[in-house]
């Protein structure tokens, strides 16, 4: 009885755990995103309660980089012969984080016509600290990014 209750406990929590969260992938209909060979990332927004560029920047980098795609520094894109900036998508971020959820979002912008070809959400309240939600949200979002752009 006591193992059966132990158990109820924690699929119980493995519920409440897998509903606080929100997370889609959108691909433009008609892009071939297998074109694409670089990335650049950028800000785009920030809302009221946010968490800071320290906290979640580097997450998002690695998440990318951990991709096919290679990074490009914004101060070198007009290094980029033609062809490339043809093959280059901008990366730009947006994070909202408080007491009661954190969410992120990436959405991939073709950088000669502007289209978002593709874009990541992700969002994680759990209710434990803060930086908690927003760490296991950047890792959620991570997965994300390697599905839509494979390594």
């Amino acid at each position: 009885m006591k193992t059966l209750k132990t158990y109820l406990i924690v699929l119980l929590g493995a519920i409440v755990l897998s509903s606080c969260s929100t997370d889609k992938t959108m691909i433009a209909k008609g892009v071939n995103l297998n074109k694409y060979e670089y990335a650049s990332l950028t800000q785009t927004r920030n809302s009221v309660g946010t968490v800071t560029d320290i906290e979640i920047e580097p997450g998002i980098y690695d998440a990318i980089e951990a991709t096919r795609l290679k990074m490009i520094g914004s101060q070198r894109i007009n290094d980029l012969s033609s062809e490339q900036k043809e093959k280059l998508v901008l990366a730009k971020y947006s994070a909202t984080s408080s007491n009661e959820e954190s969410i992120l979002s990436v959405s991939f912008e073709d950088y000669m016509t502007g289209k978002t070809v593709a874009s990541c959400r992700s969002s994680n309240s759990a209710g434990w600290t803060r930086q908690r939600d927003v760490d296991r949200a950047i890792r959620k979002l991570a997965k994300r990014i390697e599905k839509v752009w494979g390594k």
